[in-house]
């Protein structure tokens, strides 16, 4: 479209958009058409069209929100009932109307096209975005919820001969949030994709991941790894927890650290390989130790996620597990570099780090006092604040490893 205005400043600081959010205005007066895209670009890249005909070319992403601004040349009886018809068909949709001036004929119609709000022209400027923002966060969380109950009632199950892609956690440095990212990759994972997700805590000294999740699980991966031969998907089933509002699957860390010793690499690949029959993704959550049981986890995953954090000593341990990688002749292409708590003002910037260790990061997490928060709820951070900028980034690690996914699964 052409005649647009460049993106002004924000007129309200506090609105920040939302991951993959498609803002879609529809608007027959090319003169009005610019104004509602002026009054929205400054915080979403919304898509401009005449008619609503013109939407079946636009770009939207499935399974997140889709807001249509509908201008005042949309609010006949004809458009509004093909808006209804659309809002219907399409899951996470959901429609603001702009009217010249308020009527109850309007709004009667508009209501029962299923129209979330209406905002007069005349008040766009500061009215607009936050109605728009306000419904894309109802939506987002309507397609979390569903995603999530899709995830709780569809029990895990034989997947023939299709396998599970497997992503481990890793850093050889401790504190650097290791856990809490699988937990909440765990989540956008099964929230993305519908799909059942488990977690399998490999840190058998330490582990936290049923503590975070406040999970009391009646049996642990070594009950799974002491069944030997006789180990199989339902037996593997019974020792599984699940975690109620995310529905992602846990098997737990042992109770006792002595129990560690117990578990030896071969046996922890043949739990490993059951999950991949079962899930269709599988988080490893691996301690900060480069043992002959890590190394083997790490070089049987599909991709490995690697965590940094913004300080000297983590970037001394990385260069040595990078190391490790190429002992274990893992190709970088099969590993993400994840920066966490990268907005920490540390006198350290992300580019140094890139520079020291000659890798890219591939995403960038911020430390966020919703974090803490979370872990002492005993739930993950996507659940609780779905609006907060980790859990953005927390998505956008997810794409990639859906991404990748997919990739392996058209290979032959």
């Amino acid at each position: 479209m052409t005649g647009l205005p460049e993106p002004r400043p924000p007129a309200v600081e506090e609105i920040t958009a939302p991951a993959a959010i498609a803002v879609m205005i529809v608007e027959a007066d090319n003169e009005v058409l610019v104004q509602l895209h002026a009054a929205l670009s400054h915080i979403w890249d919304p898509q401009a069209f005449s008619t609503l005909d013109g939407l079946d070319g636009a770009r939207v992403r499935p399974g997140r929100p889709l807001v249509l601004v509908l201008g005042p040349s949309q609010a006949t009886e004809e458009t509004l009932e093909r808006v209804a018809d659309l809002l219907r068909d399409t899951p996470g949709s959901g429609a603001v109307l702009v009217v010249d001036q308020p009527s109850a004929g309007v709004m009667r119609r508009a209501i029962r096209s299923g129209v979330g709000d209406a905002v007069a022209l005349a008040e766009i400027d500061g009215e607009l975005a936050p109605a728009v923002d306000e419904l894309a966060y109802r939506l987002e969380r309507e397609l979390a919820a569903a995603a999530a109950a899709n995830a709780r009632d569809r029990p895990p199950a034989h997947r023939g001969p299709a396998r599970g892609f497997v992503t481990s956690v890793f850093s050889p440095k401790g504190g650097v949030g290791k856990s809490v990212v699988a937990v909440n990759l765990a989540t956008a994972l099964a929230m993305r994709s519908g799909q059942p997700v488990a977690i399998l805590d490999l840190d058998l000294q330490f582990g936290d991941i049923a503590v975070m999740l406040r999970l009391q699980p009646r049996h642990t991966f070594t009950d799974a790894v002491s069944a030997g031969d006789l180990l199989d998907e339902t037996l593997l089933r019974s020792f599984l927890a699940r975690h109620e509002r995310s529905g992602v699957y846990v098997l737990g860390a042992p109770t006792s650290p002595s129990e560690a010793d117990n578990v030896e690499p071969a046996s922890m690949l043949r739990v490993l390989e059951l999950l991949r029959t079962m899930f269709a993704h599988v988080i490893v959550d691996t301690p900060p130790r480069l043992s002959e049981v890590v190394l083997q986890a790490v070089a049987e995953s599909d991709l490995a996620t690697f965590l940094l954090s913004m300080d000297v000593p983590s970037v001394k341990n990385a260069r040595l597990g990078l190391q490790a990688f190429e002992l274990l002749q893992l190709p970088m292409d099969k590993v993400l570099m994840v920066l966490n708590r990268a907005d920490s003002r540390v006198h350290l910037a992300q580019h140094d780090i890139e520079k020291a260790l000659e890798v890219k990061v591939d995403v960038s997490i911020p430390s966020e006092a919703v974090v803490p928060q979370s872990v002492n709820q005993g739930s993950p951070v996507l659940v609780e604040h779905p609006r907060s900028r980790f859990v953005g980034q927390v998505f956008q690690l997810a794409d990639l490893v859906m991404a990748r996914a997919e990739e392996a699964a058209l290979q032959p």
